[in-house]
């Protein structure tokens, strides 16, 4: 094996002689260059976290929208903000609508405390939100009963039902395509003019219905001995 040439040996020599030396002033040298760099202006795409404040009775259908942000300051500083994102805040009421556009400006990016910088520019320029809004509401209880009176008696009067109204609660947009809540549709013979108790049909309604229940009473009254006769006459007849 040919002796190594002079310059070979003095290109060895430069990168193994005194490499404590060497190794020290190359970090050096890197943190003088990450301090400059970090005080230098540059800019940066980052992350924004949007916080949407919403009502108890309001719930936001599907994921919060990805947002992100332009953002100028030292470099030092916009590192921070990927672990501590700038946020887009709104706060909504119950009245809010099913569907909803949000416009974003620059000045609606907040950056968190201790981080100086410029917001450019924001990317979408506007949100589309969706919202399943939870409302009440009281609607008529409608009679679905077919109503029979027991031997020697007859219906005095209308069916009467207990609540007369009832309380709907669930996703707005179904609760108010509900007009009327039907009893359960049933024959019902009536003895006496104490109340019964009837189920509601609230199967496929969509929402929950307060009270489940009604009573209905039905007025009876004791058929004439004329009367029936005559009715008894007309059935030979």
């Amino acid at each position: 094996m040919a002796a190594p040439t002079p310059w070979q040996r003095r290109i060895a020599a430069a990168f193994t002689e005194q490499l404590p030396l060497k190794l020290a002033a190359l970090f050096f040298a890197l943190v003088v260059w990450l301090v400059v760099s970090g005080e230098r202006p540059t800019e940066m795409v980052v992350p924004v976290r949007v916080e949407i404040g919403v009502d108890t009775s309001v719930t936001l259908r599907g994921p919060t929208p990805e947002v992100r942000a332009l953002v100028v300051g030292r470099g030092r500083d916009l590192m921070k903000l990927w672990d501590i994102p700038p946020t887009i805040a709104y706060r909504l009421g119950s009245d809010v609508p099913d569907s909803l556009t949000i416009m974003l400006e620059v000045n609606n990016v907040e950056l968190p405390p201790g981080v100086a910088g410029i917001v450019r520019d924001v990317q979408p320029r506007s949100l589309r939100l969706r919202f399943d809004v939870q409302t009440k509401r009281f609607v008529p209880v409608r009679s679905a009963i077919r109503v029979r009176a027991d031997s020697g008696l007859r219906v005095a009067g209308p069916v009467q039902v207990e609540p007369t109204r009832v309380q709907l609660i669930g996703e707005r947009r179904t609760v108010r395509s509900i007009d009327t809540v039907s009893t359960t549709a049933t024959e019902l013979v009536v003895r006496d003019t104490a109340p019964v108790t009837v189920a509601l049909d609230t199967a496929g309604l969509g929402v929950r219905v307060s009270p489940a229940f009604v009573r209905v009473r039905v007025p009876v009254a004791v058929e004439e001995p004329a009367r029936a006769a005559t009715s008894g006459s007309r059935r030979r007849q």
